[in-house]
């Protein structure tokens, strides 16, 4: 038997998080700007655009990085393999960039990590096997626990981007159904 890596922007992208996390907590402020999404928009500032895609490689702490990370390598390969690398890739930048300016436009603390990715790998889940025509039953119900959950939960003071959750929700439900 030997060890395969099968799916490369996944095993990528964790290899990044990893990094970025010990960047983080070795030189935060040489790297903040970069790993972090500043919520208020910096027209001047060439580290502030690449941080509209960046931010979803930092993390604040280990359970933030591993609770990301857990979903991510759950699903990533699944979603990956279905789209192929290139339309994955696409998929990754633009539900970051979305998330990044819905973020932005309505609030202006930092933003980090890979939950809005994870929650557009959630729903892409869903929808693989779907045929034109159809909504799956799970996809439903995932509609149903995962979006009132975020919706509810953006009303408390819990230091959680729900918004980012559901703006990778929505993303997800784009590419599953609009752009197969």
């Amino acid at each position: 038997m030997k060890i395969t890596f099968d799916a490369k922007v996944t095993l990528t992208i964790t290899s990044i998080c990893l990094v970025a996390f010990a960047l983080l907590n070795l030189f935060s402020n040489q790297v903040s700007g970069l790993f972090i999404l500043n919520g208020q928009f910096e027209r001047e500032s060439a580290s502030w655009y690449l941080s509209t895609v960046m931010y979803i490689f930092g993390h604040a702490d280990l359970q933030h990085l591993f609770g990301n990370l857990s979903f991510f390598l759950v699903l990533s390969p699944i979603v990956e393999k279905a789209y192929g690398v290139k339309k994955y890739l696409l998929m990754i930048v633009t539900a970051a960039i979305f998330t990044a300016i819905i973020h932005t436009l309505f609030w202006d603390n930092g933003l980090m990590g890979l939950s809005g990715i994870v929650f557009m790998l959630i729903i892409l889940s869903t929808l693989i096997h779907a045929k034109t025509n159809e909504i799956p039953f799970t996809f439903i119900l995932v509609l149903l626990f995962y979006f009132s959950q975020e919706v509810y939960l953006s009303f408390s003071k819990d230091n959680v981007s729900h918004m980012a959750h559901l703006a990778g929700g929505i993303s997800g439900i784009f590419w599953g159904y609009f752009k197969r």
